[in-house]
């Protein structure tokens, strides 16, 4: 505690040093939340400056304005600057007054407006401007997405996140719903709505996990209006990010009464035929299936409208928004009996009649319905109040588990509800002096829903599991997130300098229920055996038992929280940044953020493990986080803004998700104990899990349990008799620190038409201390040989898994601080702003990411188990391309309003040809890396999902490369005041096929000799995977309507 509090002391000191040093020599910054920054210089004729000239700024959509002077130095800046189109109006005596219209402040972004006022009075000098092409002012690399690109550009689903693949350096995460900045995996990003942070804390995602294969997302696509996407050396104000901020601003209303109805539909008779479902196909015509496959149903509508307007003109606006999705996909449950060369017997018969009830076609839905509702009041000149709320209610029918050999009572919703509110009063104390004031709360409910209180059954035959019924052994589950923040930011002009200074506090309160097992989980080997429990006759059982005929369930340790766990968190942050006009020709911002998360400490002591040095109970904490930023842009060539020339660098602090602290929470060996029982035809003292009798414990039959008969929250005890297998735990690492990363860059960007520029840029991103899970409990391993069929020797490292660390034991995860990663991107870059009709924007990046398998989710034994460390005892055997290894990509986005060309046309000939626009996006990029695997733990790990071939790179092969052309096209019917659009869209419309995962199975191991696995339809680098839409593949047409008023 006392190190803590001289570590706030210290940096309080750094704090008013900052300040001091900046205030004594004379400071302008991007601004976070929905705002921007207004800046210029104002010269004479002779490039001499003009102080004291009045500067005035108005919103003519609002009618509001914001009045300033120059300084001595001739400039002027406008700090805090709500996002929109404004009207500048520069006066001064003896000179002609200039007024610059429809100049555009966009989020984040800082507009440099050089005014040059000529001698004479009583004349105005009206120019028609917007922001400037290069952007000499900025010194991060950033890319913003306008209204117009959200409005125009074709995004299947309507996830507006997506837009954010327009942006160089970035690419879809491995992990479904994230995004990759920098080669960094997804946990590292972080999204910002209108300034408040909008992420979930627990999954390492956005509030909702929108994207992640339930939930859509969170805010609809027609309430966002524009949105900065910060991938590099962002402002000290931007944290909890390693990899990127995206800073989202909604929609306000006007003094104008405005609106929109809309209706998007997709339907599978649009559509080409699903890429997996013809490749099903053609097994099945090879004879290589034994049934034919069911067409998957496909049937989508997004529809919704919004209003926004005055409630007092001038003073008080209102915007409120409706979005809907009902979407429904039919999941075949083949059930397949084998021919059994004879009569069934009755428990046969009895077997087959369960399954048969239970198998047969049932729904998936995706339905959704998202609310935003949000005020502005202009209390004064001086004060300025928004309020938002946004809800969402996700319903995702039968989505927990899914699969043609799971009946529809193994699954169960999958729902989400977030709410958000959020307030901010902007304080203008003088031109000098704002202040930024925010607060906002956030519920993200995710509950997972069981079709039954029935144990979750495998019923096999032959070795082939027929079908799988009962709940899921996971639930029902929940994770609920409660947060609150609040944060206070003041800006002061002095001079050339903008100072900001702020603090930043969020609260996470989190409950997680994970079930897993409680219920118990049944495997019969056969439809007899699964007869007779049905029947309550005693089972066939070997005399030693076996794990093809078995019940697993957990158990909730004595005085424990069991599988409930809070794993609060809250996190302190603090900065202080200066963006300083050194020169006409050079910006600098320079800052330092210190960030602390503290954790709700599990607190449970393991003594057991304790005795070998594993502490159960403790996270650590790091009080000395601190990332101190740089970034310059240079103009090169004096009295010219054709050029700049932008460099700089940080250090940067990502998150740890609470998933890994409520990981450590329960599964300490303490709070959860789990028992396997295996009926045997005699005591078997070798076997601790033999229940010395052809039945299970007590005798029971399925559906029951140890507990008795099934219910929605089973608890008990164990049956006496039998030992607790042995616990796997997981714990922090004592040296572990949260993930650093460190960003680099350099730019050039050149305009080469009156509306286009060129950039050229590096990134660099190196990941020190990110997080990985480690199985701390083995010591030595020893060279080992395994020949293949053809006679080759692999030579591998099998560890003596016979030799651990603690014996009391299974497996002892460590969450550590110990993975790397480097990234260095060369990108290219061209953008046309909106001029003549047309917008267009070009993106192509050359990137490489090398790491050692870092992840920050792996917390289930057996299904992460591909996230994990290879050799647990030489993880640099993993140093490779990353899983986010793209190597070339390429994005072209165009918006081109033909109206352009029509626009003069008269008669009839106007309805017919005007009105129309196109727009699209072009995406090619390489195949990602994926490895080559076995089928069993060859080396020892007991991990099976990462076993790659011995001899084998991990990410040694590569999936082909990935192109798509998804084009729309409007017309527009009416004018202005009264508009009615319809959209034809098209996404992969070429209806190329894209290959994004293979089976990689590459070999079988059988007695103890590498098969290769040729199976025609499952074998080595067959398809597994088309497409980016997880729920149809090939191409897909999109029909919309939208009314605007």
């Amino acid at each position: 505690m006392r190190k803590f509090i001289k570590n706030r002391i210290a940096f309080s000191r750094l704090l008013r040093l900052f300040l001091c040093v900046s205030l004594a020599s004379g400071v302008a910054v991007a601004q976070g939340g929905n705002q921007g920054a207004l800046q210029g210089i104002v010269t004479d004729p002779s490039g001499a400056v003009v102080s004291d000239a009045t500067i005035t700024i108005v919103n003519p959509t609002r009618g509001t304005s914001y009045t300033g002077t120059t300084n001595k130095s001739g400039t002027f800046t406008f700090p805090v600057v709500p996002t929109g189109f404004y009207d500048v109006m520069i006066e001064h005596a003896g000179f002609s007054k200039v007024e610059q219209k429809h100049v555009e402040v966009t989020v984040g972004g800082k507009v440099e407006l050089p005014v040059m006022l000529q001698v004479g009075a009583n004349q105005t000098v009206v120019e028609v401007i917007g922001v400037p092409v290069v952007d000499t002012v900025r010194t991060n690399v950033a890319e913003s997405v306008n209204e117009r690109q959200v409005a125009n550009l074709p995004v299947l689903g309507r996830n507006f996140l997506d837009f954010t693949l327009l942006t160089p350096g970035v690419s879809r995460d491995v992990r479904g719903g994230d995004l990759s900045f920098g080669g960094q995996r997804g946990t590292l990003n972080s999204l910002t709505i209108d300034g408040a942070d909008n992420n979930n804390t627990f999954f390492g995602q956005t509030l909702g996990r929108t994207g992640s294969g339930r939930a859509p997302y969170q805010f609809s696509q027609d309430a966002v209006q524009e949105f900065q996407v910060n991938t590099s050396t962002f402002a000290p104000e931007f944290g909890r990010a390693g990899g990127a901020v995206v800073n989202v601003v909604t929609k306000s209303g006007t003094n104008q009464f405005h609106g929109t109805v809309f209706e998007f539909f997709r339907d599978r008779g649009l559509n080409a035929n699903d890429q997996v479902y013809s490749q099903q196909l053609s097994y099945f015509k090879q004879g290589l299936r034994a049934t034919a496959p069911t067409k998957p149903g496909y049937h989508f509508h997004q529809f919704g409208g919004n209003l926004g307007g005055p409630v007092l003109k001038g003073k008080l606006f209102f915007f409120f928004d409706y979005d809907g999705q009902r979407n429904s996909v039919g999941i075949p449950v083949a059930l397949s009996i084998p021919s059994l060369g004879r009569p069934a017997t009755a428990a046969e018969t009895a077997a087959i009649n369960y399954l048969t009830a239970r198998s047969g076609t049932y729904l998936t839905t995706f339905n959704q319905d998202v609310y935003l509702g949000k005020l502005d009041y202009r209390i004064n000149a001086a004060n300025v109040i928004s309020g938002r709320y946004n809800g969402q209610r996700f319903k995702g029918t039968n989505l927990e588990n899914s699969g043609t050999a799971s009946a529809a009572e193994h699954t169960g919703n999958s729902n989400v509800n977030t709410d958000t509110f959020a307030l901010e009063l902007n304080t203008t104390l003088s031109q000098k002096l704002v202040n930024q004031l925010r607060g906002s709360y956030q519920r993200d409910n995710e509950p997972g829903l069981s079709n039954s209180q029935n144990p979750e059954a495998a019923v096999r035959q032959n070795g082939t599991t027929l079908l799988t019924v009962g709940r899921n052994n996971f639930s029902p589950r929940e994770t609920t997130l409660h947060r609150q923040q609040y944060a206070d930011a003041v800006t002061y002009v002095a001079g050339t300098h903008t100072i900001k200074v702020g603090v930043d506090w969020l609260r996470d309160q989190i409950l997680n229920y994970f079930p897993g097992n409680f219920s118990g989980a049944y495997t019969f080997d056969s439809l007899e055996n699964f007869g007779r429990s049905l029947t309550g006759q005693a089972l066939q059982a070997t005399a030693t038992g076996s794990s093809a005929l078995q019940l697993v369930q957990a158990y909730a340790g004595t005085g424990t929280s069991g599988p409930t766990t809070n794993p609060d968190n809250a996190q302190l942050a603090a900065f202080a940044q200066d963006d300083w006009r050194a020169t006409r020709r050079l910006q600098v911002t320079y800052g330092v953020r210190w960030d602390r998360q503290t954790y709700h400490q599990p607190g449970i002591v393991n003594a057991q493990a304790l005795a070998t040095g594993f502490d159960t109970s403790r996270v650590p904490v790091d009080d000395m986080n601190f990332g101190p930023r740089l970034g310059v842009a240079y103009q090169p060539f004096a009295n010219s803004d054709r050029t700049v020339i932008r460099a700089g660098g940080g250090i940067f602090y990502g998150n740890t998700p609470s998933i890994l602290t409520g990981t450590a929470s329960s599964n300490n060996g303490v709070n959860l104990q789990t028992f396997t029982f295996q009926p045997t035809t005699g005591p078997a003292p070798t076997n601790a899990n033999a229940t010395g009798q052809p039945y299970f414990p007590g005798q029971i039959a399925y559906p029951n349990n140890t507990c008795g008969v099934p219910t929605d929250a089973p608890r008990c005890t164990p049956p006496a008799g039998f030992a607790a297998a042995k616990s796997n735990l997981f714990l922090f690492d004592s040296k572990y620190h949260q993930p650093r990363i460190v960003q680099y860059n350099a730019q050039i960007q050149q305009q080469v038409a009156k509306d286009t520029s060129v950039t050229i840029g590096y990134l660099g991103v190196r990941g020190t201390r990110l997080t990985r899970t480690r199985n701390a409990n083995f010591v030595s391993e020893t060279p080992a040989t395994i020949l293949n069929t053809a006679g080759q020797s692999f030579s591998y490292m099998r560890i003596n898994s016979s030799q651990l660390v603690n014996p009391n034991f299974n497996q002892i995860f460590q969450f550590e601080a110990t993975a790397h990663s480097a990234y260095n991107g060369l990108t290219a870059q061209l953008d046309k702003r909106f001029a003549q009709g047309l917008q267009l924007s070009a993106a192509y990046t050359w990137s490489k990411v090398i790491d050692d398998a870092p992840d920050a989710t792996a917390v289930v034994v057996g299904s992460d188990d591909g996230k994990e460390a290879y050799d647990p005892l030489n993880p640099r055997l993993d140093l490779a391309p990353g899983n986010n290894d793209v190597r070339n990509r390429f994005v072209l986005s165009t918006v081109w309003d033909l109206d352009y060309f029509t626009k003069n046309l008269h008669g009839v000939l106007r309805p017919v040809a005007g009105g129309w626009s196109v727009s699209g996006i072009i995406t090619a990029q390489s195949g990602q890396p994926y490895t080559a695997l076995i089928n069993t733990a060859l080396n020892g790990s007991l991990l099976i999902a990462n076993q790659r071939t011995p001899g084998s790179a991990r990410n040694q092969y590569r999936l082909p490369n990935y192109i798509s052309v998804d084009p729309r096209i409007t017309k527009t019917i009416g004018r202005e005041k009264f508009k009615v659009l319809l959209i034809g869209e098209a996404f992969n419309v070429m209806n190329r096929t894209n290959i994004t995962a293979y089976n990689n199975q590459q070999y079988v191991v059988t007695n103890n000799v590498l098969v290769p696995n040729t199976s025609p339809t499952t074998g080595f680098q067959t398809p597994r995977a088309f497409g980016n839409n997880p729920s149809y593949n090939g191409r897909v047409l999109q029909l919309a309507a939208k009314i605007q008023f």
